[in-house]
């Protein structure tokens, strides 16, 4: 049948050795190493560099850069092929555990694939992040990416309204303009503010945001025979909330990633504000590049000063980025989440 057709299309990859996840792994670093300098030079020249400039800046030859990426982008390719039996796995299960499931073969059928394609998103996040070097095997870290975006494809299925994607479109949109206003006038911004900026009236604006709702209650009980939704009760034991589905898998919301990636472009703005190496302490301090906080040890190390010394200039750092004209630009986010 189809499903077991798609199952035999991606499973049909043979498994990797240990040391084969590490060269693969470290190739890919590479790769992304060469992206977030290119990521960089776009930042820094306000266009996407040329790949002459991108080479130069990563010392490399044009041919030699080019090189680097197919032979990274092979081994990223690798990588995923191989570990695409997780994303059957763990695909397979959440469409089976999921409450809204269908009782139709073919459309649980099309579940199961939109699972396995979401799974897919994950594995290759999963490549984009994992770090050879820290010597657990990768299919250990990559489960937890493809359990993660699976999820979001479960929780998509449980609305009971679908919303068209130009509207979640504008929802995005206005979501971003929300964040705008706020940087912009240090305040939650009126309901008008925020109609006039996305060109919308005060009516539409609160019919996208109402279509932004999750219609299904968490309280909501669902029948285990059926997998259908009922009104809780006081003496239903048998059924389950939409709780316990949710809470397994809590994961960002589409809005609320949204907000994180605008925070931390706004927190890196807010950075570099400071001066060098105030900036390369704060990064250090804090994980901002890497996600892995050093100690004032560690920094001092790298920089051939005493402790002390770096634990000055973090307090000189953080005293300027507490001024209220720096501030003003992420206490949004901290309002908007206490």
């Amino acid at each position: 049948d189809s499903i077991s057709t798609y199952i035999k299309s991606l499973g049909q990859h043979e498994l990797l050795y240990k040391e084969d996840e590490v060269l693969l792994g470290r190739q890919v670093r590479l790769l992304m190493g060469l992206e977030g300098k290119r990521r960089d030079l776009e930042e820094e020249l306000l266009r996407p560099p040329t790949f002459a400039q991108w080479a130069s800046a990563t010392n490399h030859t044009v041919p030699s850069l080019k090189q680097q990426i197919r032979r990274s982008q092979r081994a990223k390719a690798a990588l995923i092929e191989a570990n695409l039996r997780l994303v059957i796995t763990v695909a397979r299960q959440a469409v089976k555990k999921s409450p809204f499931r269908s009782s139709s073969h073919a459309a649980s059928s099309v579940q199961f694939q939109d699972a396995c394609q979401q799974g897919i998103i994950g594995l290759t996040r999963a490549t984009e992040k994992f770090d050879p070097e820290l010597g657990f095997r990768f299919s250990t870290y990559a489960i937890w990416w493809i359990q993660k975006e699976v999820a979001k494809n479960v929780n998509e299925q449980s609305r009971t309204v679908r919303v068209p994607g130009s509207a979640i479109k504008k929802i995005n949109d206005i979501r971003i303009q929300e964040r705008v206003l706020m940087n912009e006038l240090g305040r939650r911004p009126s309901d008008d503010e925020v109609a006039e900026k996305c060109g919308l009236t005060v009516e539409k604006l609160n019919f996208y945001r109402q279509s932004a709702k999750e219609v299904k209650s968490l309280d909501k009980k669902i029948d285990s025979r059926t997998g259908k939704g009922s009104a809780a009760s006081g003496g239903d034991d048998d059924g389950k909330t939409m709780e316990i589905f949710v809470r397994d898998t809590e994961h960002p919301s589409p809005s609320e990633l949204i907000d994180q990636q605008m925070m931390q472009q706004d927190i890196r703005r807010l950075v570099k504000t400071l001066s060098p190496r105030e900036q390369a302490v704060i990064r250090l301090r804090f994980g901002l590049d890497d996600g892995k906080p050093q100690t004032l040890g560690d920094i001092g190390e790298k920089f051939g000063v005493e402790k002390e010394r770096i634990k000055k200039i973090e307090a000189r750092a953080l005293l300027k980025l507490r001024q209220p004209s720096r501030s003003s630009v992420v206490k949004c986010y901290v309002s908007d989440h206490t």
